[in-house]
């Protein structure tokens, strides 16, 4: 997994990588309303740094983590050229042990959660539930499972698979720690027909 996305980032222009397109209205619109909290925030999958940047200049102390070396010098130059500060490490979010015992009040899983391996998804679940105090929110953005696309499998990319969750999916993975404050649905605008759902969460 590593090795796949590191090629990804040395080989694919910025301007090329869907992500770094995608909008974000959820997440700004959550963020200026603060629906996410204050205090210590963790980005997993943070990518070239974009949303990390804009929890810093809301005042969180963020810290950025990417599976990537590629993915995080862009964002450190990012950051730079923000003139804000972030502290971003590579490292895979499947295990935060890396961490220490620290605990952050705001974890962004923006579109990381379905590119984790079926077989490490409680294990990464529970790695956000050891770093997150009592009362702090999660924002999660995946893929949605419908009827059009009802396989766990959504589609295969060079990094691996990404997966589909529906509502039941969720709860199966979060509701024993997590309350769902609300939800939200988006449209990408590459792949006309998926969607995102969006869970704006409260650790339990």
């Amino acid at each position: 997994m590593k090795t796949r996305w590191e090629k990804f980032y040395k080989e694919t222009p910025l301007e090329k990588i869907p992500w770094n397109k995608t909008q974000a209205d959820y997440f700004m619109k959550l963020l200026n309303s603060g629906k996410l909290g204050k205090g210590k925030a963790l980005d997993l999958g943070c990518g070239v740094g974009k949303k990390s940047i804009e929890l810093a200049k809301k005042g969180f102390e963020v810290i950025g983590i990417d599976i990537s070396a590629t993915a995080i010098n862009h964002a450190k130059k990012n950051v730079k050229e923000a003139n804000i500060k972030v502290k971003f490490i590579q490292g895979d979010a499947t295990d935060l042990s890396f961490l220490g015992k620290g605990k952050f009040s705001f974890v962004l899983d923006w579109a990381n959660l379905h590119c984790v391996p079926k077989t490490k998804q409680k294990k990464y679940v529970k790695g956000i539930v050891e770093h997150l105090k009592r009362g702090g929110r999660l924002l999660l953005r995946c893929f949605n499972k419908y009827k059009i696309s009802p396989n766990e499998i959504g589609f295969i990319t060079p990094m691996g698979n990404i997966y589909l969750f529906s509502n039941e999916d969720i709860q199966a993975l979060y509701g024993k720690y997590f309350t769902i404050l609300e939800k939200n649905r988006s449209k990408p605008f590459r792949h006309h027909y998926r969607w995102f759902d969006e869970y704006l969460m409260e650790r339990k």
